[in-house]
């Protein structure tokens, strides 16, 4: 049950960041600053609503006694920021095909870090699931002659917050609250900053514009805490794998809904890694214990 539940949570995770841009769509012309600023701000003031609402406290005495698991959630939240930066200025600029291409990289990332750090063994079924992924992106890579050198960068930087995560032995909802708190006045620094200067957004804009902007830290919070939930109940390379949803739902919506131009190559590359992804999912294991079985009897 326990696995179960990690792996479901992964993916109904990648499934809302997938799904992300369509909240995007409606965002105002916004610096990304301040957007990402709101997303901090906000996440403190609903997480530590709803501790207060749930009588949560933050386990302080715990992490002054634990300086190594502290250090890994104060990493995390900086690391995470990195991502949100890239991650925002891909959808605020239009570029929801980039964001695509850039996560398409970070499930190989996730299972490179779990071989090499979480020292997991991959099985035969995932030995071809992977092997199919790395074919699509080596047909990518050779397609376009040349490295994505910003998506490769995006892709290991966030495999890199996901690896951190599987590290931290605290409830998801109290490291994402320290995650945020310990950006918040960077956060605060920077909006009342646009705020003198008379361009912040927030200041000058509607009620809606402000809604939005508020909105953005639930609209991110439950695919990050959802993330964050899994990578503690499940093997890192299980959620590499079905990281995939996410890229492969952006690609259809920048296709099919934002109506950017079809990549060819994307679609090549994106057949392996859902004939990968399938490959991973399919219970061959209850297969194989059923003709074990089968030979004892």
């Amino acid at each position: 049950m326990k696995n179960w539940l990690g792996t479901g949570s992964a993916a109904l995770s990648f499934v809302l960041w997938g799904l992300l841009p369509l909240y995007y769509q409606f965002m105002p012309a916004v610096n990304m600053w301040e957007l990402l600023s709101h997303r901090v701000l906000w996440s403190v003031v609903l997480l530590g609503g709803i501790f207060l609402l749930l009588g949560v406290s933050v386990p302080w005495a715990r992490l002054r006694a634990e300086p190594h698991q502290l250090g890994l959630i104060l990493l995390a939240g900086p690391v995470m920021s990195i991502s949100w930066c890239m991650f925002t200025w891909c959808l605020t600029t239009g570029q929801v095909l980039a964001t695509s291409l850039a996560f398409f990289m970070t499930p190989l990332f996730n299972i490179v870090f779990a071989v090499l750090f979480l020292k997991e063994k991959l099985s035969p079924q995932k030995h071809l699931a992977v092997a199919l992924a790395l074919a699509g992106l080596a047909y990518m890579l050779l397609s376009y002659g040349e490295l994505p050198w910003f998506s490769l960068i995006m892709g290991a930087n966030f495999a890199f917050y996901g690896l951190i995560k599987k590290k931290v032995r605290y409830d998801a909802g109290v490291s994402l609250y320290l995650e945020s708190l310990v950006q918040l006045p960077v956060a605060l620094l920077v909006l009342g900053y646009l705020s003198v200067q008379g361009t912040s957004l927030f200041m000058a804009g509607d009620w809606s514009d402000r809604l939005l902007l508020m909105g953005s830290a639930p609209a991110t919070l439950l695919p990050v805490g959802l993330f964050c939930y899994a990578v503690a109940r499940t093997r890192m390379s299980t959620v590499g794998l079905l990281q995939y949803i996410e890229p492969s739902l952006a690609f259809l919506l920048a296709i099919f809904w934002f109506g950017e131009t079809p990549d060819p190559v994307k679609s090549v590359g994106f057949a392996f890694v859902w004939a990968g992804l399938l490959v991973s999912l399919l219970p061959l294991h209850r297969l194989r214990r059923r003709r074990l079985e089968w030979r004892k009897t």
